[in-house]
């Protein structure tokens, strides 16, 4: 006679499936607790939701008009045209989390943040390019200075 002890006991609660076809993949039963559980949304989540609705149709407008004040240059405009398309994202965005305020529709938030993400990609490029010029900047300046101060040396 086989001893069990509660370990035995706790591993048979959920016995394995007896089937011999092996071509058939059982995706494991596992207990999430919190897997599907829903909060409510209380009042001040759409004061909160429609204040960042808000604040992001104001930067996206923003945006969209430094870019085309920027687009007056034909250089500058490298900048701007990223500019308003980042402008033209975020309010998107804006439109989107104004809908998923007034719907409750999760699938809404896949836009939201695809929106989201180009806004962020391109302001993060345009960061990144505006900091490897201010360095260039700042690499022309001190060549112009040392020459300057070479050629002040062996005048007087």
């Amino acid at each position: 006679m086989e001893q069990y002890n509660e370990s035995d006991i706790v591993l048979q609660e959920k016995p394995q499936s007896t089937a011999t076809n092996t071509n058939t993949y059982q995706r494991p039963q596992v207990d999430y607790p919190y897997q599907y559980q829903q909060t409510p949304q209380p009042d001040f989540y759409n004061s909160i939701i429609n204040s960042l609705s808000g604040w992001m149709k104001f930067l996206g407008i923003f945006t969209i008009v430094i870019g085309a004040i920027t687009c007056i240059g034909i250089i500058s405009a490298a900048i701007g045209v990223p500019m308003i398309f980042a402008g033209i994202s975020l309010t998107n965005a804006s439109k989107t989390v104004k809908e998923y305020a007034d719907f409750k529709n999760p699938n809404v938030l896949y836009n939201l943040f695809s929106y989201l993400k180009k806004y962020f990609k391109i302001q993060g490029i345009l960061a990144i390019v505006s900091i490897a010029l201010a360095f260039v900047y700042i690499v022309i300046v001190l060549v112009i200075l040392a020459l300057g101060a070479y050629s002040y040396m062996y005048n007087y």
